[in-house]
């Protein structure tokens, strides 16, 4: 342990969240070592501001003494919990925590957190818009854009947190407690990280296990794992339903109905939204009840879902070439976020998909598919696997890399068909990230205008 009154802290990943919350130790006066598998060559200089505030750098390799010594280790939500420095320290008592559990101790603010295995970052925006319409200073990050860490070091004014919060960044928080949860779904993926689905599940329902009774938790009432751990919230449980069942918002034409204990009842039309398809309506119904839980008034929930656009990625409309529209949906790293993408569309669509497989069943395709899918395009590491479960049932071929998928697709295409890049899969096969796999999407339909 540290020798020297402060507390010493092993950090380890250095992506941003973690050179993040480096920087905000070192700051308030902790003893910092930071570790990282890759070497300093691997950062292009990254490091060069928490080496010079006084950080010790353990690059290329982890050193188990330093996880033995730590009074605390901050875990990045990419390492997994389940390597061996990890499970020697867990052993012996010593605290293993996420940058979002220690920055949020940092802070005593209003918490809106928002999870589920599709639709987080949707939803997390339009909240924070909802709050910007009402005139109300909102932190809105965590798992997207800026970290807690990060914005803490700025220090600016809000009145309130927005978060998107992760599985990874929930299986290392120990305190976090929302003050209006939202969970909007929980469908396969990260199955490469978890035991099983249902440890999975676990996860992103600990999301409310440390609420209290006036506190607040939105769940999707549709979704099947959600209507059967409701019995665990301890909070006001709130509902949501695109489905038309009773729910605490419903949908009515194109109006929402949202009724909410305790409260005035509100309708927001849906008449403006940009935001399209049964994953977005669900993203909006959830979204509209946490700001109502929050206090914030119809006319600027209104305001906000008619002026909210979305994110790029997302089910993204790119262009259309000779009558063909194309949508960009690199977001899609998992089956039950191309199903939905699918069952948003009446027109016959040819369907990309590949990537790194994350171990889920590609079988829950096959409805959609049936009903609308004119043809598979599958590429990538994981493409053999999509090819052999989809093959029998529709129409499907195997390609090396999305270019040779993309151009198949293009001359099997006829006008009024939909091409939908949603992989289901993660992109780090042949890609930095999913966006830069749907910007190479994008400058592939970009091209075509040149024919």
């Amino acid at each position: 342990m540290s020798q020297k009154g402060q507390k010493k802290t092993v950090v380890v990943g250095l992506g941003v969240s973690g050179r993040a919350v480096c920087e905000l130790l070192l700051s308030r006066g902790a003893e910092v070592v930071a570790t990282d598998l890759r070497d300093l060559s691997q950062f292009g200089g990254a490091l060069d501001g928490i080496a010079g505030a006084g950080a010790l750098l353990r690059l290329g390799g982890h050193r188990l003494e330093d996880f033995l010594s730590a009074d605390r280790i901050i875990v990045s939500p990419g390492i997994p919990l389940d390597i061996e420095p990890l499970v020697r320290a867990r052993s012996c008592g010593i605290e293993i925590i996420g940058e979002l559990e220690w920055a949020w101790r940092q802070v005593s603010l209003p918490t809106v957190a928002v999870t589920g295995t599709n639709g987080k970052t949707t939803t997390t925006g339009l909240i924070g818009e909802i709050f910007k319409q009402a005139g109300r200073r909102a932190f809105v990050g965590g798992n997207i854009g800026t970290p807690l860490s990060r914005w803490l070091l700025g220090a600016q004014a809000a009145d309130a947190l927005v978060l998107e919060v992760s599985s990874f960044q929930l299986d290392t928080a120990s305190t976090f407690r929302p003050d209006v949860g939202v969970l909007l779904n929980v469908t396969e993926d990260h199955l490469d990280r978890y035991a099983s689905f249902e440890a999975y599940a676990d996860s992103k329902f600990s999301l409310f296990s440390r609420q209290n009774k006036d506190d607040f938790a939105v769940i999707n009432g549709a979704d099947p794992i959600c209507q059967r751990r409701a019995e665990q919230i301890r909070g006001r449980l709130l509902c949501f339903n695109s489905a038309g069942a009773t729910a605490n918002v419903r949908v009515c034409g194109t109006l929402l109905k949202l009724d909410v204990p305790g409260k005035a009842g509100m309708q927001i039309s849906l008449e403006k939204t940009g935001l399209h398809g049964t994953h977005n309506l669900e993203n909006t119904m959830a979204a509209c009840l946490a700001a109502m839980c929050m206090g914030i008034g119809p006319r600027d929930i209104q305001a906000a879902v008619d002026s909210f656009e979305g994110f790029a990625h997302r089910v993204q409309w790119v262009g259309n070439w000779k009558g063909i529209d194309f949508y960009d949906d690199s977001k899609a790293t998992n089956v039950g976020a191309v199903v939905k993408a699918l069952e948003g569309f009446e027109r016959p669509v040819l369907l990309l998909l590949g990537g790194r497989d994350k171990l889920g069943a590609y079988q829950p395709l096959l409805a959609p598919l049936a009903a609308r899918g004119k043809g598979v395009f599958a590429f990538g590491e994981a493409g053999p696997k999509i090819y052999d479960c989809l093959r029998q049932t529709v129409d499907a071929g195997l390609y090396k890399d999305l270019p040779a998928a993309f151009g198949e697709a293009v001359r099997r295409a006829a006008p009024g068909d939909v091409i939908l890049l949603s992989p289901a899969c993660a992109s780090f096969d042949q890609y930095a990230g999913y966006a830069q796999r749907g910007d190479h999407f994008k400058k592939l339909v970009s091209e075509l205008r040149d024919f």
